[in-house]
């Protein structure tokens, strides 16, 4: 499914109703195809360029994905317009309502911080709702101490991961799942501050109350896990193979042609023609 849809978002993601095209694409998938792009959805592809349309297209995919997550665990749920400054997706039960933000990374990413995560940004996002859920790959998340934690608990934003999700899918028999989405009250209320900023607190809590909630064992979680290890693994391979052919590449380009594209990676004439209009500017007193 991973390579029909990067197929997908090569040929659409220009197209003024890209989007849409998307969306219709996946309105009928299976549980079964769901539950496997939950796993790949948030390992962004190496061959999108950096900022191009096909990574934001990819970002809606992993929207889009999420949204059916919530819609299969008795979520009602929509992927919000493209609006800056806002939560990207909306679920709402007859006795709640929530914002989602679905985030997506490079493996060849290096090291992240807390405003990859915005986790303040998207309590404020939240304005009226009563949770707000932030779901991203769980080999992404810091493994030690980071203030994203205590952030969700200060906040009560529900940190998840996509593999969680999976395990939801794959047992949910129509439970309440309130209380996932106040892990973070309920971790306020027991916890020091400095027990707050604890990944291994955190997560040893998600995975108690989700286990919890649908009867099952932390065995049968490892086993999810594991999978997602598995997935990120055989990723891994896809885009380590994309970079060194590209190295392939390089190496057969003459020397002016390896001078043209690496002025043209760097952004050079660009920002040459950036300077130019603001220093050709006339101070007007009018």
């Amino acid at each position: 499914m991973r390579s029909s849809i990067i197929n997908l978002v090569f040929k659409i993601a220009k197209e003024n109703n890209a989007f849409d095209v998307l969306e219709n694409s996946l309105k009928n998938i299976s549980k079964e195809v769901l539950k496997g792009n939950l796993i790949e959805c948030g390992i962004l592809p190496e061959m999108f360029e950096h900022d191009s349309s096909e990574e934001k297209l990819w970002a809606k995919y992993s929207d889009i994905t999420l949204s059916h997550a919530l819609n299969n665990l008795g979520i009602k749920s929509k992927v919000l317009g493209a609006r800056g400054n806002s939560a990207d997706v909306f679920g709402e039960t007859k006795n709640y309502t929530l914002v989602a933000d679905a985030k997506t990374f490079r493996l060849s990413r290096t090291a992240k911080n807390q405003k990859d995560f915005k986790v303040e940004a998207l309590d404020n996002w939240r304005e009226g709702n009563n949770y707000a859920l932030l779901v991203s790959p769980l080999v992404q998340y810091p493994v030690n101490k980071s203030q994203i934690y205590q952030q969700a608990i200060e906040k009560n934003v529900t940190i998840i991961s996509y593999t969680h999700l999976y395990f939801l899918l794959e047992y949910y028999d129509g439970e309440n799942l309130k209380e996932i989405w106040e892990t973070g009250k309920r971790l306020k209320s027991k916890l020091k501050n400095d027990e707050k900023v604890s990944s291994l607190i955190y997560w040893n809590e998600i995975d108690d109350i989700v286990c919890s909630l649908l009867s099952q064992s932390k065995e049968k979680l490892n086993k999810i896990k594991l999978l997602e290890l598995s997935k990120t693994k055989l990723i891994g391979k896809e885009g380590i193979r994309f970079w060194e052919n590209r190295i392939k590449e390089f190496n057969k380009l003459s020397k002016d042609e390896a001078i043209k594209l690496l002025i043209k990676a760097e952004k050079i004439e660009a920002k040459i023609m950036t300077i130019r209009k603001i220093i050709s500017k006339e101070l007007r007193y009018e």
